[in-house]
């Protein structure tokens, strides 16, 4: 049985853990030795052939009808045979069918690979990613400015980097399940094939599991897509260009994101909000610039202006009109119109950070409690269900397809507990490179439950 990753998994290192220091971060801890100029010449060149994916091998379908009447009597005794043995295995016919396959030395062609033990971690990928990023260093005759729009471009790449991860994590696992889903599946239809030719079921009955098993194979194949389409999109922020480097990329990967800690997040000392506009490239400049310009009655003639000219405007009905100001002497105080249009700039920017902060930690802190809910109650529900089932199954209270598809809400559970981790740690990346003076897109929506997560933004 498959279970979810507890709270004792490692944390996900920070985002500040790869600010801490440019000449840390540029080292891959983990990664192969670093390419030479050569290689991206070598990427460059046209004349590189280039390896195209093969196109997916979709596993085949469980026959529609029955067997033809010659083999009836054979099937029959086969079907007999099976319920003989059902008392040897856990889960009856499932494990039977699993038997038979083993002896037959075939495997599921929907089974996705295995992991490695050597896991691939997130500060192993940023360090390989910032790589080839040499524009981000930081140099002696940087100004003020020009070093707090360098912290920002880093902070917006350690983030973009760490979706990528997090989404072919995520997408990996998916998969994964996805796999599961078509095995089981698949028994349930090749089960309902045997008792059509056994005589037990009617063909609309097996119908019903065969669009089970056709629903279970579009959801392998497009998991298939989205872990590749994935894995290509974390390559491009990696400078992996080679169709076998990616193979060794999706190996180390793990094997589902990791659950956030049970302790929700704690906000900065000084509130959260507060602590965003200094670290935003200039917002301290500005805001000192803004404190030595003029105000109050040396401004008061050209605010009055400002407002005669936007009352005009409204008064006249047209609301994209431009204002127009009249005044002569406020069209000649250039002085007085440079301060109050700097301060606008730096209220309105200064909103829009707060508010942004507000909204991060608020996604944050909701995205945190949806994760833990996910996993804490509606997954272990979903197991104590599939088990309740198990027992009633073996008393002989409920069929073997009412287990199969007590085993299909698990896994469906499981996909759902990933994507509510995947959003959990998509919304703290947001929150540490915005308080590092990174932009910020706006907090990802909360999924309903059963509805599948939309793909992550500006990540």
């Amino acid at each position: 049985m498959h279970t979810p990753a507890g709270p004792d998994r490692p944390r996900i290192p920070p985002l500040t853990a790869a600010l801490m220091g440019m000449a840390v971060v540029f080292v891959s801890l983990h990664s192969a030795p670093v390419r030479a100029q050569a290689d991206a010449v070598r990427a460059a060149d046209p004349a590189q052939a280039g390896v195209l994916a093969p196109p997916p091998q979709l596993p085949g379908a469980t026959a529609a009808g029955p067997l033809p009447a010659n083999e009836r009597s054979a099937a029959l005794a086969i079907w007999q045979q099976a319920n003989a043995r059902v008392a040897e295995f856990p889960r009856g016919h499932i494990d039977i069918l699993r038997w038979e396959a083993a002896q037959g030395g075939t495997a599921s062609p929907a089974t996705a690979p295995s992991g490695a033990s050597d896991t691939l971690t997130l500060g192993q990928v940023i360090g390989q990613a910032l790589q080839w990023r040499p524009d981000l260093l930081d140099q002696p005759n940087l100004s003020a400015q020009e070093r707090a729009e360098l912290r920002a471009e880093l902070a917006d790449a350690v983030r973009d980097v760490q979706g990528a991860w997090l989404a072919a994590v995520a997408a990996r696992a998916r998969l994964s399940r996805a796999a599961d889903t078509l095995e089981n599946a698949r028994t349930s239809a090749e089960l309902g094939r045997r008792m059509v030719v056994a005589g037990n079921w009617s063909r609309m009955r097996h119908l019903q599991e065969l669009q089970i098993e056709t629903a279970a194979r579009q959801s392998w194949l497009a998991a298939q897509l989205a872990e590749q389409v994935a894995l290509e999109h974390l390559a491009r922020r990696l400078g992996l260009w080679q169709a076998d480097a990616l193979d060794a990329l999706r190996r180390p990967l793990a094997s589902d994101v990791p659950a956030p800690a049970p302790p929700p997040p704690h906000p900065p000392a000084n509130g959260g909000e507060g602590a965003v506009p200094p670290g935003h490239p200039g917002a301290q400049d500005d805001r000192l610039r803004a404190l030595r310009l003029p105000s109050g009655t040396a401004t008061a003639g050209w605010e009055a202006a400002h407002a005669t000219a936007l009352e005009q405007a409204l008064q006249d009905g047209e609301r994209t009109a431009l204002p127009a100001l009249n005044d002569p002497r406020a069209l000649n105080d250039h002085r007085s119109a440079h301060a109050v249009q700097a301060r606008a700039r730096l209220l309105t920017d200064a909103a829009r950070l707060r508010s942004q902060a507000r909204e991060a930690w608020l996604a944050l802190n909701t995205h945190h409690t949806l994760a833990l809910l996910t996993q804490d109650e509606a997954l272990a529900r979903q197991q104590a269900l599939e088990e309740e089932v198990l027992q009633r199954y073996n008393g002989m209270f409920v069929s073997t397809w009412e287990l199969l598809a007590a085993a299909r809400n698990r896994l469906a559970a499981l996909d759902q507990v990933t994507e509510a981790r995947l959003a959990y740690w998509l919304a703290e990346a947001d929150w540490r490179a915005l308080l590092a003076g990174g932009h910020y897109a706006g907090a990802q929506s909360a999924s309903m439950p059963g509805a599948a997560a939309a793909a992550p933004k500006g990540h």
